[in-house]
């Protein structure tokens, strides 16, 4: 269905409706930038492994320390890249939390 046809703006100001539009479609713009800018870094405790990920979750970048390479124990270091993930993901979220409260208080206004 072609939706062209339609001239919502002119009904949806009818109803007085086009400033709550606006502002959500704002809203929403704002948050959508958020995901696509947030990224967030974690370091395992022996800074052997560094994670870095974005806002909707991806992984961006891995980095091995050389040290890396003295491991022996390969469920070690599996643990660890997974923890570093975990923390990555973690500080993405919060920062996200925070985008999505501000998303929230966009709509309440």
């Amino acid at each position: 269905m072609d939706v062209s046809k339609f001239n919502l703006d002119k009904e949806l100001a009818a109803l007085g409706l086009d400033s709550g539009l606006e502002r959500l479609t704002a809203a929403a713009a704002a948050l959508d930038r958020a995901f696509d800018e947030t990224v967030a870094t974690a370091v395992s405790p022996d800074r052997l492994v560094k994670v870095t990920v974005t806002g909707r979750g991806d992984v961006r970048e891995l980095e091995f320390d050389r040290g890396i390479y003295r491991t022996e124990n390969p469920q070690a270091l599996a643990a660890t890249i997974l923890a570093a993930l975990g923390q990555a993901h973690a500080a993405a979220a919060a920062k996200m939390q925070a985008a999505y409260e501000s998303f929230q208080e966009d709509l309440d206004d």
